[in-house]
């Protein structure tokens, strides 16, 4: 199968080529991969993503850019970031990940917000980090909103 435009069945199962919109119960893709999928269960292998909304993903050798779950399970995996329930990550990187629960295995997270952590973990940003970074950008940005306004009024 090569570039379709959107696809929508009970099951759909796509091994190599491209897909636009994927909206399915089941939805497994080898070697392929989907702009925006819309599932109840999505299996990926060798593949990508732009978007998936799905309540289990499973995913091996695959990128992610965004996705929303609530069990997901990624081994040896990219994702840019993530908004689940339960999170598991084996040999894989994350951006940013917001989750109840982390089960992390040999695997790099950017920012983590999670309640519960399970595994070692290594995060650019944690919780108190975050916000840190947080307060110290909107101070920044705000004494630079000063001055451009100060050095406005002047050329007045």
């Amino acid at each position: 199968m090569t570039e379709e435009q959107d696809v929508a069945a009970d099951v759909i199962h796509l091994d190599g080529g491209t897909v636009d919109h994927v909206e399915a119960d089941q939805v497994q893709i080898r070697r392929g991969g989907a702009n925006r999928i819309v599932a109840s269960e999505v299996d990926l292998h060798l593949g990508g993503a732009v978007s998936i909304e799905a309540e289990t993903v499973t995913a091996q050798q695959t990128a992610v850019v965004i996705l929303r779950g609530e069990q997901t399970g990624l081994d040896q995996s990219y994702l840019g970031g993530a908004v689940a329930q339960e999170l598991t990550l084996v040999d894989s990187a994350c951006g940013v990940a917001v989750t109840n629960t982390a089960d992390i295995e040999n695997s790099r997270i950017g920012i983590l917000l999670a309640r519960e952590v399970r595994g070692d973990v290594e995060t650019l940003l944690d919780a108190r980090g975050a916000v840190l970074a947080g307060v110290v950008a909107g101070a920044v940005l705000g004494l630079l909103l000063m001055v451009g306004g100060m050095l406005t009024r002047r050329r007045s």
